[in-house]
């Protein structure tokens, strides 16, 4: 094994496209960094990802090797073999692996997103030492900008901002690690805003954030929302996000942050709503003042303060790069229809379609 890709993530939604679409490219070696007991847990872990992508592997999935690890112990919790194994043959690296949740206590967001990325920061270290060190390609988010309002470019990070969650919050800290620590490896970081399903076919195995109100309205649980029509609601399709990640890879000499967003294309709540309205035949909800108690069903406050934005993202130095990769940036009044109609289909995420299948149906 040699000239190795190592992903981590590649159980999560956005981890699972990139899986994807390494195999589809050609890449000869992909190592999967999986969280498991042992390494037998590693290899139906991903197994089942496998599973979830494709109806029929493709012979490329004879490519990638499960590896057991762990973003919570030290060392990554890789056994020496598989350790030294790494060491002599990985050349590129992306790290999608996160904890996403909203909820967690800071001190295990941090953990997971913040003490995660040291850890992995010291295996680039050891690889980089063996001068095999291509690219290392970090994934963060575009709401390491918090609260903040008015434009966040791909330069700024810290502006003074409050968080809504300690998500944001940890990935925020995870960036300022990198920007101290990492020095001179070959770096670059992605910051996907709100990451929905693929722009043609809708596939997604996430079922969440913008996705929650969408089935809420469809199922009259929702009549009205405290939230501003004027806030900008930024999401991005995965096949973009991925392509993004992929782009970077390969670009040898990008560096710093890179805002994978839909930027001035961006909706506003109120266009949202109503584009929904249009597509669905259903009665457009109605907005509140933020913060009033509109008596909201449970679930709803983990999507409710992304509908009070005032933070548009800038994206110059992302859309340079995907040009080059020949990759344009969709518009979500174009694709939106393809993530109602598979949500519909899959009963939102009831009755699982793979990816594969996802695509053939939508003729890509």
């Amino acid at each position: 094994m040699s000239g190795a890709v190592l992903l981590t993530g590649a159980t999560g939604f956005l981890g699972m496209d990139v899986l994807a679409e390494l195999l589809e490219r050609g890449e000869e070696q992909v190592v999967a960094l999986v969280r498991a007991r042992d390494d037998a847990g590693a290899r139906e872990r991903l197994a089942d990802v496998l599973g979830r992508l494709y109806d029929e592997a493709p012979p490329a999935a004879a490519n990638v090797r499960a590896v057991r690890g762990d973003l919570l112990e030290p060392g990554l919790g890789l056994s020496a073999r598989d350790r030294d194994e790494l060491l002599g043959a990985v050349e590129r690296i992306v790290h999608c692996a996160a904890s996403i949740s909203f909820e967690l206590p800071l001190e295990q967001a941090r953990e997971i997103n913040v003490q995660g990325v040291a850890r992995m920061l010291e295996l680039a270290r050891e690889i980089a030492a063996r001068g095999t060190l291509r690219r290392v390609v970090h994934v963060s988010t575009a709401y390491v900008s918090g609260r903040h309002a008015g434009q966040f470019s791909e330069q700024d990070l810290d502006v003074g901002q409050r968080f809504r969650n300690t998500y944001e919050r940890s990935k925020h800290e995870a960036e300022r690690l990198l920007r101290e620590r990492a020095g001179e490896l070959p770096l670059a970081v992605a910051r996907p805003s709100i990451v929905v399903g693929h722009s043609a076919s809708g596939w997604t195995s996430a079922f969440n954030v913008l996705y929650w109100p969408m089935r809420a309205f469809e199922r009259g649980l929702i009549e009205e929302v405290p939230a501003r029509e004027d806030s900008i609601v930024d999401f991005v399709p995965v096949d973009y996000v991925t392509d993004g990640i992929l782009a970077l890879l390969d670009a040898e000499q990008a560096h710093g942050a890179y805002n994978l967003v839909a930027g001035e294309q961006a909706l506003r709540a109120g266009e949202l709503v109503e584009l929904h309205s249009t597509l669905t035949g259903l009665a457009p909800v109605r907005f509140v003042a933020p913060h009033s108690d509109s008596g909201l069903p449970a679930g709803a406050e983990t999507f409710v303060p992304y509908f009070d934005v005032s933070c548009r993202f800038t994206d110059e130095r992302a859309r340079a790069a995907l040009e080059t990769a020949g990759v344009g940036r969709p518009d979500p009044r174009e694709y939106l229809p393809a993530l109602i109609s598979f949500a519909r289909a899959t009963n939102w995420g009831k009755r699982p379609r793979s990816r594969q299948a996802s695509l053939a149906l939508a003729g890509v």
